[in-house]
């Protein structure tokens, strides 16, 4: 009976310290470039300006000043601006194409992206 208890006691003493070391794991740093559920307000929608989707990243457009990065499909997809109106965003894209051609509104809801369609009939 004596050996039940110091086995209890050490499956214990074992369980515990495991439970310690996981405490002290240190957590990565959330980055937008991850593949997450983005932390919005409920039924979020907004306009964006998308100017460039590419297999691998690219450290020029990376450094743009309120650039957003988001990681979909296998590709890095480069965002400026937030608009609630479709108008503000297109506008803004159209300033945009001097210097990015590609460059167009993606509607997204909840931080994913939907149709301009069905953004439009919200």
């Amino acid at each position: 009976m004596k050996n039940f208890y110091v086995f209890v006691i050490l499956v214990l003493l074992f369980s515990c310290k495991d439970k310690e070391v996981l405490k002290e794991t240190p957590i990565e740093n959330n980055v937008i470039e991850k593949e997450e559920t983005p932390v919005v307000k409920e039924l979020e929608l907004i306009f964006t300006v998308q100017i460039a989707a590419l297999k691998n990243k690219n450290s020029k457009l990376s450094n743009l000043e309120n650039i957003k990065i988001y990681k979909e499909n296998g590709f890095t997809k480069y965002r400026i601006g937030e608009f609630e109106t479709y108008e503000e965003a297109r506008n803004y894209s159209i300033q945009l194409r001097k210097n990015h051609s590609d460059a167009f509104v993606q509607a997204l809801k909840n931080g994913y992206p939907i149709r301009i369609t069905e953004a439009l009939n919200n």
